[in-house]
């Protein structure tokens, strides 16, 4: 199941903040007038509250807690709208400044949002480092069985996940999931997050009714004991929503209820609508409806540049996947310019060497070599091959999809040998990756890359 569009949704890594401190202060009214609004995905909104709350504290030490707390906040919001250079400053400083407090609890969140940032960036060998300081911390101050254990061993699993490393994964998980139902009761929001992203690892690994079982569990407490309209609900129902598309079942009715939902709660433009229409979006170009498929992308594009304007890197993906249709289409020169422009952003916000780059070429490739462009096409697989071997793994499943369209070029232009051999390589890494499964498509995968902004993760 592809994240992608798996809106496992929810607050992104937001992580729980220590006590706020004097709470009836201006500073304790403003951070927590940021938290509420980042919690409704109202970024830009939440940085200028957290802004303005570091300022009624800019007096106090450079070290105060709560001067850093509202900075690893600010980092946050900043991070959520893709303001990357920002965010990654402001968790550098709070990491460096939280050393010099007594209480080592900040620094453990901080770097946890500091390996989320990481992973963002595709620099993944640091992001697993730092979740494991952070791990080390926590276990160190609260034991092996504390609810923030849970939180970052999550946070790991999911890292895991995207490296294919399904084994580890499964095993955090299903740890971080224990500790959450003993630790905070088995209908607890943290503990719903876990059993959410273990059911998003169960449809990566084609175990599609382990993985419907355990998000209508989750779907079944939120409707009860938030409401049958709660945001959460949408995040659920889009999730389960993707169980079903990869088995060919109706999921369209899910996806537009929860599109429903986030309209009515959020609004129509809420950057947490995104996902959803580019999950409509797949499901009408499957059906054929090509115009329809369009429409939705438009609108999802349109709502991320609203959101976080014309560069974001969160842009790069949906607009491959509308270059994607454009090709469909014969409308080649759209698609082009499509492609251009999110290969442009991608490099500007992720820097040369990230596995969406890899992915923008592979499409771009495959587009193509679909008009017969061979000469123009190689180079982009080759790029495409040497960049996800490099940003994941040479076994990974994404190379084994790379090297079988790489191959079905080079069979077009009578070069059998070289299809042979990347076909066997390609099959010597699906031998070892069984339970892959169709989720790896390329449309539908663009979230296992790049964390959807309703991608459900501890808070």
């Amino acid at each position: 199941m592809k994240v992608s569009l798996i809106l496992h949704l929810a607050m992104l890594f937001m992580i729980g903040a220590a006590a706020l401190q004097a709470e009836d202060s201006r500073w304790g009214q403003l951070q927590a007038s940021g938290d509420a609004l980042f919690s409704e995905g109202r970024y830009e909104e939440a940085q200028k509250a957290f802004e303005a709350a570091l300022r009624e504290v800019e007096k106090l030490s450079a070290a105060d807690i709560k001067r850093l707390q509202t900075m690893n906040a600010l980092g946050m919001a900043f991070q959520q709208q893709g303001l990357l250079d920002q965010a990654d400053a402001l968790y550098t400083q709070v990491l460096g400044l939280s050393k010099k407090l007594p209480e080592e609890g900040l620094e453990a969140r901080v770097l946890n949002n500091l390996a989320h940032l990481r992973t963002t960036q595709g620099r993944f060998v640091e992001a697993e480092a730092l979740y494991l300081h952070a791990l080390g911390i926590q276990k160190r101050l609260s034991g092996e069985r504390h609810p923030v254990v849970a939180l970052t061993l999550d946070n790991l699993a999911m890292l895991q996940v995207r490296l294919g490393r399904y084994a580890e994964a499964e095993k955090n998980l299903l740890q971080a999931l224990d500790v959450s139902q003993k630790a905070q009761g088995a209908e607890h929001p943290q503990t719903l997050t876990k059993m959410n992203n273990l059911a998003y690892l169960y449809s990566r690994l084609g175990r599609y009714q382990d993985s419907e079982r355990l998000y209508k569990k989750v779907l079944a407490v939120r409707e009860r004991t938030l409401g049958p309209e709660n945001p959460a609900v949408s995040i659920t129902l889009n999730n389960l929503g993707d169980v079903f598309r990869l088995q060919g079942r109706l999921a369209e009715p899910l996806y537009r209820r929860a599109l429903r939902i986030i309209e009515k709660a959020m609004g129509p433009e809420n950057p947490r609508i995104a996902s959803v229409l580019n999950n409509l979006a797949i499901i009408t170009r499957t059906k054929g409806r090509l115009t329809e498929a369009e429409d939705f992308y438009l609108r999802a594009i349109a709502v991320i540049e609203k959101s976080f304007g014309a560069q974001p890197a969160s842009l790069g993906m949906p607009l491959i996947n509308l270059a994607e249709l454009y090709t469909e289409l014969q409308r080649y020169a759209e698609a082009e310019r499509l492609y251009r422009r999110a290969l442009t952003i991608l490099e500007a916000g992720l820097g040369p060497d990230h596995v969406e780059i890899a992915l923008g070429l592979l499409s771009m490739a495959e587009g193509y070599r679909a008009q017969r462009r061979y000469d123009e096409a190689e180079p982009l697989f080759q790029r495409a091959i040497a960049m996800t071997e490099k940003t994941l793994s040479p076994d990974h499943p994404q190379v084994a999809r790379t090297l079988t369209a790489y191959a079905a070029l080079l069979r077009k232009t009578k070069r059998k040998s070289e299809a042979e051999k990347l076909e066997q390589r390609a099959r010597t890494i699906a031998s070892n990756r069984r339970h892959e499964t169709a989720a790896t498509a390329l449309t539908v995968d663009y979230g296992d890359w790049r964390d959807s902004i309703l991608r459900e993760q501890s808070k």
